[in-house]
């Protein structure tokens, strides 16, 4: 009887190398080669070394298949990040300098504007201003419906930008 709670213990599976949750599961070991994961195991149950044939040989090359094309997606991912952070700054370069150039014609014409009224004001009736003023803040509207119009742009390129830096840092992480 005591020989066959032995067999039954031998075929149960040991999870003696699990350890509290503190610790780590490998205890810092690297491992780097199927000799290392032969050592790994052989210390972690007491000395027990195991035949060519056990599965673990497979979960070891399958890892290192797993870690390898990792390492070479990341790498990727960072080469296609960089590009894609280099089109981005461009992309927002250019939309800055159209809204610049665009709010420079709009304040030129404005202040153009603002010029006709002051020569005409003299001249005018009380009638004249208020058209003048009409005008004025017609224009004035436009002005303000252009910002907003072309800001929109860079509320979304700089959010684009930032969901770029948050995809880094999780993929780097």
């Amino acid at each position: 009887m005591a020989a066959m709670a032995t067999d039954s213990e031998q075929n149960q599976a040991n999870f003696d190398f699990i350890e509290s949750e503190v610790s780590t599961p490998l205890g810092g070991a690297q491992i780097s080669s199927l000799e290392d994961v032969r050592a790994l195991i052989a210390k972690k149950h007491g000395g027990q070394s195991m035949g060519s044939d056990d599965p673990i040989w497979m979960l070891y090359s399958l890892f290192e298949v797993f870690t390898s094309d990792l390492s070479v997606l990341l790498a990727e991912a960072g080469t296609r990040q960089v590009h894609e952070r280099d089109k981005l700054k461009a992309i927002v370069g250019e939309s800055a300098k159209v809204l610049a150039e665009e709010m420079q014609s709009e304040l030129s014409r404005l202040s153009d504007t603002l010029s006709q009224i002051r020569q005409n004001v003299e001249a005018s009736s009380i009638e004249g201003l208020l058209k003048q003023q009409s005008q004025f803040s017609i224009e004035l509207g436009d002005l303000t419906s252009k910002i907003k119009r072309f800001s929109s742009p860079l509320y979304f390129f700089t959010a684009l930008n930032w969901l770029a830096v948050g995809a880094l840092y999780l993929i780097m992480k």
